[in-house]
């Protein structure tokens, strides 16, 4: 059995990135729309204190998400304050895909939080679900497990 590297972190997001990531998810409707997360991850928590969005560049941008290259890279480069990412499915519920599960092996090593997002159509809002990335470890000293997990957690907007 593969052993995963497990760590029970509340995620916290500040109000005001909330507002910005739900006014960014509605103005982009129908497509979806993604970005990054900054902030803190220590001490038992992460911590969400800005939103940033990148440009989704996908082929099908109904669908699916590709985060602008040049956009992306800045951030890959400067770690330090990067702990997630975050995109909507602006068509269904925040439940990450098969595709979401697939992108995530190649870059899962450098985030701590995955937040998707969805209209929520009686209102003029959005659902947000929060997941830990769990980062996968050694099973015996021939076999690697390489596959990154999502593990849904609590949300908390401070």
């Amino acid at each position: 059995m593969t052993k995963l590297l497990v760590r029970n972190e509340e995620v916290l997001i500040h109000a005001a990135a909330a507002r910005e990531l739900a006014t960014h998810t509605l103005l982009h409707l129908p497509h979806e729309s993604c970005g990054v997360l900054l902030g803190t991850a220590a001490a038992g928590s992460i911590q969400i204190e800005k939103f940033h969005p990148i440009r989704n560049v996908a082929p099908d941008p109904l669908h699916a998400f590709t985060f602008h290259p040049e956009e992306w890279i800045k951030f890959c480069l400067h770690p330090e304050r990067l702990v997630g990412i975050v995109h909507s499915h602006p068509h269904s519920q925040p439940i990450p895909s098969q595709d979401d599960l697939t992108k995530l092996n190649g870059y899962g090593q450098l985030l701590d939080a995955y937040l998707i997002c969805s209209p929520n159509e009686s209102s003029n809002s959005i659902i947000i679900h929060s997941y830990r990335i769990i980062h996968p470890s050694f099973h015996s000293k021939t076999e690697i497990n390489d596959n990154f997990r999502l593990l849904r957690t609590q949300l908390t907007v401070t």
